[in-house]
């Protein structure tokens, strides 16, 4: 059975917010193709909302798996709801980066910022609805480091 399972969580601070981003999308896009995973992540304000798209007990494994990740706490699983096929199929992991699209649904909802720990399970597919119409945001994975990238701490 195809499912959708969406989840949302904060991020464990960590030293460097750039690398675990490439970090995340560079497993995901090697782990996911291979177990016909799909789906999208959006990072905003500390927090994390991803979507996972495929056959229900690999998406579970997956999930399992990120929840033990240290650099999630309060993970939150939405009801995942059945799909007859998947809507992210373009995408091993498509990544979206701050949206105005996405800060101004949280705005119609009475929130004055990201907090997808707050979404109500009817309010998943408008922001999943969102995420998909975005575009997607290139994040090229390196392992060079955060600061041999041209990064420093006070950007």
């Amino acid at each position: 059975m195809l499912i959708r399972l969406c989840y949302a969580s904060m991020r464990q601070n960590h030293e460097n917010l750039l690398q675990d981003l490439s970090d995340i999308l560079t497993t995901s896009r090697h782990f996911n193709p291979n177990h016909e995973i799909y789906g999208v992540l959006y990072y905003a304000n500390n927090s994390f909302f991803q979507c996972l798209e495929g056959e229900e007990e690999r998406v579970y494994a997956l999930v399992d798996k990120i929840r033990k990740d240290k650099r999630h706490y309060n993970l939150f699983c939405f009801e995942h709801t059945e799909i007859e096929s998947v809507s992210f199929k373009k995408w091993s992991m498509k990544y979206v980066e701050k949206d105005q699209h996405v800060d101004l649904f949280f705005k119609t909802k009475n929130f004055e910022y990201f907090q997808p720990l707050s979404l109500k399970q009817d309010e998943v597919n408008d922001l999943v609805g969102i995420l998909l119409n975005s575009q997607e945001t290139r994040f090229e994975s390196s392992n060079q480091g955060y600061k041999n990238r041209g990064y420093y701490p006070y950007l």
